[in-house]
């Protein structure tokens, strides 16, 4: 049986009392007898607060904030409002979306829900650190990992606050009193303190995880490239490119990517099955093998993966806990409501193409089917993921085939286009539309727990069992092409991009003077869609008040611009950081806290 961590909260009673108030964002207050001092008397309590750390973590890798153990701030994290992710309600959401760019100021919740998240992080972290040097351990070498652990936990926090908000307060150690006289630490020093964690976290950390969950030297080395390419960003020095390009090769080297069929749907010689249908799925490819249950994790055969969050099958989850899988409702708009055009309602006797009729023999459940998990519509891909970035020659690609980004069908048996794929023209709001990814749904029956998977969202809702990825090889190949690029190796990138498209069977290969930072963004496009954070991305390529990717790319190709353009031709802000919480301004009131600029 495979060693795995479940996340859960039960065991932590006792680390209770770590605030979720935005505003003590760097202080914690007792709700409990327990305070820190008390907290921990032996070195079993110092992995219950590790836990908390994996806990919360784990939650900002879940794109569904409302159910299923997700947190707030994942769905900006992962580019809600950029240019891989926008709204799933159509042209009409477009100028209440987060990419309407000039309408937001430092009051918008979703800075102060990532800035919160990140602090409380950190905080999970600082309190695993005082716990383990408070005790007294039976086995050093458990001290020195529950350490190094608790230390890239710290490194990923400030690193995502470093990208993405600047230079902030680094808080060391952990805190029971209210503060506030905060000074906010440059953002080079803030890249610097995540470097620090991500390198004594890689020493310390074993070469692959010894539980399926745990971080190991691969995660932390992966995001120890990435610190150092912000870190270049910021300070114009060149020769961290290469000790990015070294943390990348370290990581490479362990992890290499998956190139062949693998796991519990491609072995063709399994004759098993699940709910009547094969485990072997012909039409399958490695890409998506790299998305079914039980491939997940590198104890499974799966050499590329450096970390995925855990998600417990049913049973596990009643006793345990633990983070749902429920991607299948949240991701894409809710088809059902998607109208005909005014020529196609002419010939149409129901009002949509996911109306009417529908033969449940092939699409079971309906207007909720497995087929596209019975979105509610609360994230979608934006039409430079859907369709952009595969155009001309770039649509030979497994990862652009139908089995992997379904274009949805027809479904009403009254319709003269039954069965057809839905074009765009066809709708009232083509901005609607967006295609089904296989790493958010489960298309046939296959691995979906038949007695527990229904839900608020209809009969497929929750997809137990399935994990998610915290970070993959194959992007650790996109930050060493980045890093070869901006030192002036552009064939190095080239090497590192086309090895990506390689394995994607990419009929394509993209010569060396092509290369340029929008060639990387649109690859990790193809390849990390639905999985890479990609605000953090786009923050972290400039520096000094300097960002002109991020804004190039975002006035082309996010919602407001692109899909639904309200913002077209308007420009970017002149920000080039997201703002610091208004809240957390006010409640510093001993000191300043300066706003980024661009910011009221």
């Amino acid at each position: 049986m495979k060693k795995t961590l479940y996340i859960f909260a039960g065991i932590i009673a006792a680390l209770s009392f770590v605030s979720c108030d935005e505003e003590a964002f760097l202080t914690e207050q007792p709700k409990t007898i327990y305070t820190k001092e008390n907290a921990f008397d032996k070195d079993a309590q110092v992995d219950a607060a590790l836990v908390k750390c994996y806990d919360k973590f784990a939650g900002m890798f879940h794109v569904n904030g409302w159910f299923g153990g997700g947190d707030g701030a994942t769905s900006i994290l992962m580019g809600d409002g950029a240019d891989v992710l926008g709204s799933s309600q159509g042209s009409q959401s477009a100028s209440g979306s987060f990419s309407n760019y000039k309408s937001l100021n430092s009051t918008n919740s979703n800075f102060s829900t990532v800035w919160t998240s990140l602090y409380q992080l950190a905080a999970y972290a600082n309190l695993t650190l005082y716990g383990a040097d408070l005790v007294t351990w039976q086995n050093e070498s458990d001290k020195a990992k529950a350490i190094a652990q608790a230390r890239f936990f710290r490194g990923w926090a400030y690193l995502r606050l470093a990208e993405m908000f600047g230079g902030v307060p680094i808080v060391e150690e952990f805190m029971e009193d209210l503060k506030f006289d905060y000074a906010r630490n440059t953002r080079t020093e803030t890249y610097e303190f995540a470097i620090a964690d991500f390198e004594a976290a890689a020493a310390g950390l074993p070469t692959y995880p010894e539980a399926d969950g745990r971080v190991a030297k691969g995660i932390a080395n992966h995001y120890l490239a990435e610190a150092y390419l912000g870190l270049a960003a910021e300070t114009g020095t060149s020769s961290y490119y290469d000790k990015a390009i070294s943390a990348a090769d370290a990581v490479i080297n362990a992890y290499p990517m998956m190139t062949a069929r693998f796991g519990s749907r491609g072995n063709p010689a399994d004759q098993g099955s699940q709910n009547g249908v094969p485990n072997y799925k012909a039409e399958g490819n490695v890409y998506y093998d790299l998305f079914q249950i039980g491939n997940y994790d590198y104890s499974e055969g799966n050499t590329e993966s450096l970390m995925a969050v855990q998600c417990p099958t049913y049973e596990l989850l009643s006793v345990n806990g633990g983070i749902t899988t429920a991607y299948c409702w949240s991701c894409g708009p809710a088809y059902r409501d998607l109208s005909w055009s005014a020529e196609m309602a002419a010939q149409n006797k129901n009002g949509g193409p996911w109306k009417g009729s529908i033969d449940q023999s092939k699409f079971m459940g309906g207007q909720l089917s497995n087929y596209f998990g019975g979105s509610w519509g609360l994230y979608g891909a934006t039409d430079y993921t859907d369709e952009y970035v595969w155009r001309d020659e770039y649509s030979d690609d497994i990862r652009n085939s139908e089995i992997c980004r379904t274009n949805p069908v027809v479904m009403d048996t009254q319709s003269p286009q039954y069965l057809q794929i839905c074009k765009k023209e066809w709708l009232a709001d083509p901005a609607y539309l967006s295609r089904v990814s296989v790493k958010w749904v489960m298309q046939d029956l296959w691995g979906w727990d038949m007695s527990h998977c229904g839900g608020m969202a209809g009969m497929f809702t929750y997809q137990y069992g399935r994990d998610i990825y915290v970070a993959r090889s194959a992007e650790t190949y996109l930050l060493r092409a980045e890093a070869k690029l901006l030192k002036g190796d552009k064939s190095g990138a080239a090497a590192d991009i086309n090895a990506v498209r390689a394995r994607s069977q990419a009929s394509y290969m993209i010569p060396a003077g092509d290369v340029d930072m929008y060639t990387i963004l649109d690859e990790r496009a193809r390849e990390l869609a639905w999985e890479e954070h990609r605000w953090p991305t786009l923050l972290r390529m400039g520096g000094n008040g300097k960002n002109e990717v991020m804004k190039t790319q975002l006035t082309k190709f996010a919602f407001a611009y692109y899909d639904a353009p309200i913002c077209a031709g308007q420009g970017f802000p002149e920000w080039t950081l997201f703002a610091i919480p208004n809240s957390v301004i006010l409640l510093n009131s001993e000191a300043v806290l300066e706003q980024n600029p661009g910011w009221d």
